[in-house]
């Protein structure tokens, strides 16, 4: 698919949002049922009967803290939006705000929240693995800003001067000056809290950063190490491929290999990781990366990977998923731990489609435009948030061979409309963006960007 249409794809929901929060208790006591929407919070408090929030138009993604305590939601909309902090109750999944400016931060302090640097349509949220940091990545910054997390209250506070943010041009000297951070839209910390990498979309790139576990400062790697990209950026980064609107980024549990879903290539890219350093190395010849088309050659021949822009990895290792916009799909990999390599699961289990894709995939419900992929720390289950069907849809995992069963009839996935009678009818979901699961596994949390929402589901 061309770069401009899939970019299309990506923008194509509407720029002016509004964002509610639905709460809800448990949905069963069984370990799989159906999801029930309840309760929300959004900007005006007029959404689906809300209750009042601030400085939420636009949400794109939501992220849960380690520790459960906390949630942290991005929003798009230029000017107020940026990040929004709220407390978490573990037993009931319910979110609150915290207070005052507290409850957020944004380029220019609107809405009441505190005034931030380089949050400008903020796109995508890490928490470090020890709870202490938060990493923002902001489309329109080209860069990434760095918060000290408050971990009793959620608060987040900006780090002082130039190790407050990393950008493409430093900002004017407000920021540390880094490369290939051209819109970045995904970012991710290894497990052992050392690094940081970041996707960017029109960088065609990823980047890596050391990260001082301490104070939570980033410092790009020196030289190409910093950095792989579709064409090597003038001899900046490393040359990679497979990377042409880079829009996801995971890194394996076991900290041994990095996976880049990339829209344009229509592809998963996979490198492996020396933890030492944290550098980046592309796997050699096809095992570099997994394509819809195979990418003449360069990469392994896969299906339902067009417009691939979401790669999330099981708890176990065992396997990958990525979700494909322009397909309708999520795709299922087995993983060689040892090497890294993605081996895409034989026939119609290799892969999940809206339609079946000719019978390439199995029949799926509550696919359209998948954005973002969630496997529950158990294994057992998998969420997705689709954009454009504006649904979450459930998922029963095999542990063993990494298949996908979706639950039947309207447990497998909730809509806005209830899409027909295939799914729940739900509130506030129209253009579900981002899913996350709590780490303890009792609730989903989805975000939605033209609703402007994030569902809240028990489990």
């Amino acid at each position: 698919m061309a770069k401009d249409a899939v970019a299309a794809l990506r923008w194509s929901t509407p720029i002016l949002w509004t964002l509610g929060l639905l709460l809800s208790p448990a949905i069963s006591a069984a370990p799989l049922g159906p999801l029930a929407l309840r309760g929300c919070v959004s900007e005006t408090g007029a959404v689906g009967g809300c209750s009042n929030g601030v400085a939420l138009a636009g949400a794109l993604g939501v992220t849960v803290s380690p520790d459960s305590k906390h949630a942290y939601v991005v929003a798009s909309i230029l000017g107020s939006g940026g990040v929004t902090a709220f407390a978490r109750d573990k037993a009931t999944g319910a979110l609150t705000q915290l207070a005052g400016a507290a409850g957020c931060v944004n380029e220019t302090g609107a809405g009441g929240c505190t005034d931030g640097v380089a949050v400008s349509n903020a796109c995508a949220l890490a928490v470090s693995p020890d709870g202490k940091h938060v990493y923002v990545a902001s489309c329109k910054s080209n860069a990434i800003a760095v918060f000290a997390r408050d971990k009793k209250t959620g608060g987040l506070t900006q780090l002082a001067g130039i190790d407050g943010c990393v950008s493409e041009t430093g900002t004017g000297g407000v920021c540390a000056d880094g490369i290939a951070l051209d819109d970045p839209i995904a970012v991710a910390v290894s497990r052992d809290g050392k690094h940081v990498y970041v996707a960017s979309f029109f960088g065609d790139s990823i980047a890596v950063f050391g990260r001082n576990k301490k104070t939570g400062a980033l410092t790009q790697l020196a030289g190409t190490a910093g950095c792989i990209s579709e064409t090597g950026t003038g001899g900046a980064c490393a040359d990679g491929i497979a990377l042409d609107g880079a829009d996801s980024v995971a890194v394996s549990a076991d900290g041994k290999h990095v996976y880049v879903a990339a829209a344009n290539s229509g592809a998963v890219a996979v490198f492996a990781r020396t933890k030492a350093t944290g550098a980046l190395t592309q796997l050699a010849a096809s095992a570099a990366c997994v394509s819809d088309d195979g990418t003449s050659g360069a990469c392994a021949d896969g299906e339902a990977l067009s417009g691939a822009d979401a790669v999330a990895l099981s708890a176990d290792g065992k396997h990958a998923y990525v979700g494909a916009v322009a397909s309708d799909s999520v795709a299922i990999f087995a993983r060689n731990k040892k090497t890294g390599v993605l081996t895409q699961l034989p026939g119609t289990d290799g892969c999940v489609s809206e339609t079946g894709s000719g019978g390439a995939c199995i029949d799926g419900v509550g696919l359209d435009g998948p954005r973002s992929i969630a496997v529950s720390r158990s294994g057992k289950d998998l969420y997705v948030a689709s954009s454009v069907g504006d649904a979450v849809a459930v998922f029963r995992r095999n542990k063993k061979t990494g298949t996908l069963a979706q639950l039947p009839g309207t447990d497998g996935c909730v809509s806005e409309t209830g899409s027909g009678g295939d799914c729940a009818d739900g509130v506030v979901l129209d253009g579900a963006h981002g899913v996350a699961v709590s780490a303890a596994g009792k609730h989903v949390y989805v975000a939605s960007d033209v609703s402007g929402a994030v569902s809240a589901f028990g489990r």
